[in-house]
């Protein structure tokens, strides 16, 4: 019975593993491909559901948006839905998808990658 209740135990535990947990969140920096549009994204409060937010250009520094973002399930356990409201009332969407690290923006489809992007197409060397 103990070996039973034991194997039930570690199979509740395994599946607790493998179930979705839902959004994904990010953090850090983010740059595209050419260094010069950055976004910033501070610390997520899952109470109230929103973190703050900054894009700036490194070439124009009059360029700046800040403000609020929040996040939705996009695709459990993968990707989230991020839409940022800027201090004007301005309104972007985003999909952060955390398996490649990386934020896409949905009206201009410019990529963000964040500090631990891998590139999927990178072939690696056998020692």
């Amino acid at each position: 019975m103990k070996r039973v209740i034991s194997l039930a135990i570690v199979i509740a535990m395994v599946l607790v593993t493998f179930v979705s947990c839902g959004v994904v969140i990010p953090v850090g920096t983010y740059t595209d491909g050419t260094g010069t549009s950055i976004i910033e994204l501070g610390e997520y409060d899952t109470g109230a559901k929103s973190g703050t937010m900054k894009i700036s250009n490194t070439i124009n520094t009059n360029l700046v948006y800040e403000g609020t973002y929040t996040l939705t399930e996009n695709e459990a356990d993968v990707s989230s839905l991020l839409t940022f409201t800027t201090s004007d009332g301005e309104v972007m969407e985003f999909v952060y998808d955390v398996t490649l690290d990386v934020i896409q923006d949905l009206d201009s489809l410019i990529v963000y990658y964040g500090a631990n992007y891998v590139d999927p197409t990178a072939t690696t060397v056998a020692e």
